[in-house]
């Protein structure tokens, strides 16, 4: 038997799901729709997006699932374009609503774009979304870690910057048509990468964190440039900032795991540009002849830029970030959640 179009789906996606999802179309809509009647709606769903990996399929395929119950087919294919026949049983099983199944289903082919972006150099990615719609740019922003959005936010006409956070915080969910209008972006410079999932996105929450890492003043510049026309979300996003100073509200236990993780080098930086009541929460944290190497280093160095005083600071918040996602230290407020 040549190879068939089952075994590419087999490398790809489990065996049991594309048996499935090949056995309904070849049962024909109106059967399959009343078999997917009697299915609760996880798999449906996941029948579903097994449908859409399937292009092409024959007899042979058939024959495969089937085994012997379908030895006098022929090697015919089917004639169905999967996705559109999945679209339309999904409804049929599941009234109008049971389209949307189909769509969040096939949103794996563009996230797989959005995916095969992160490979490539901050600076590449904000010149391809320098002419678009501040809402496109706002859903890849908001897709990316925090860091990364950060890089290519910088790289972002000034006059943009305001407007794209100003999205992201209001930015929960998406339709997942909406994701199609970036397809053309990605396809005309990047190739597919691995695929992902996209449930919720954005949010103040989100926008605070790519601010974190933004700095050399363009933080403050675009929560200024919000509160003009949206105070209260520049508010919120600035309530959800973690800055240096923040580190003070974490207990001495959790100072001291910090310092185990920070090199002396970028604290002595970062410190420079702190206030005293921040060197002493450091020092207090020390062993009594580490405190005094430092003060002491401290005295006796220039004077150091502040953007590499900046530099130096977000690298410990990243720290601190990794050590709360960790649970090796608690954030202040103690909630499991932090910013």
């Amino acid at each position: 038997m040549p190879k068939s179009n089952i075994e590419e789906v087999d490398e790809i996606e489990l065996t049991g799901l594309e048996k499935a999802s090949i056995l309904l179309l070849a049962l024909g809509k109106d059967t399959a729709s009343k078999v997917l009647a009697h299915l609760n709606p996880r798999e449906v769903q996941q029948i579903g997006t097994a449908m859409t990996s399937v292009t092409d399929v024959s007899h042979s395929d058939i024959h495969y699932v089937m085994h012997d119950f379908m030895d006098e087919l022929g090697e015919d294919a089917l004639g169905v374009n999967p996705t559109e026949y999945a679209q339309s049983l999904m409804v049929d099983a599941l009234g109008d609503g049971g389209g949307g199944l189909m769509d969040a289903a096939m949103l794996g082919d563009q996230i797989k774009g959005l995916e095969a972006l992160k490979w490539m150099h901050p600076s590449t990615i904000s010149n391809m979304l320098r002419n678009e719609h501040p809402q496109v740019t706002a859903i890849v922003l908001s897709y990316f870690d925090p860091e990364l959005s950060a890089e290519i936010l910088r790289g972002l006409p000034e006059r943009f910057q305001s407007e794209i956070v100003y999205r992201i915080a209001t930015l929960t969910t998406i339709q997942p048509r909406a994701l199609f209008d970036l397809n053309d972006v990605i396809q005309n410079a990047s190739s597919d990468g691995e695929g992902g999932k996209l449930a919720t996105i954005g949010g103040e929450k989100k926008a605070a964190e790519i601010l974190n890492f933004v700095g050399s003043g363009i933080d403050s510049r675009v929560l200024d440039e919000i509160a003009v026309e949206h105070e209260d979300i520049s508010k919120a996003i600035q309530d959800k900032m973690f800055v240096f100073e923040d580190i003070s509200g974490i207990e001495p236990r959790g100072i001291q795991t910090i310092l185990a993780e920070v090199p002396n080098e970028v604290l002595k930086v970062a410190l420079k540009g702190a206030d005293q009541n921040m060197i002493d929460l450091f020092l207090g944290n020390m062993s009594k002849r580490q405190a005094e190497m430092l003060k002491e280093e401290l005295e006796m160095s220039g004077p150091v830029k502040l953007s590499d005083v900046e530099d130096a600071q977000r690298s410990i918040i990243q720290t601190v970030r990794r050590l709360a996602d960790e649970d090796k230290i608690v954030m202040p407020g103690g909630g499991e959640e932090f910013v």
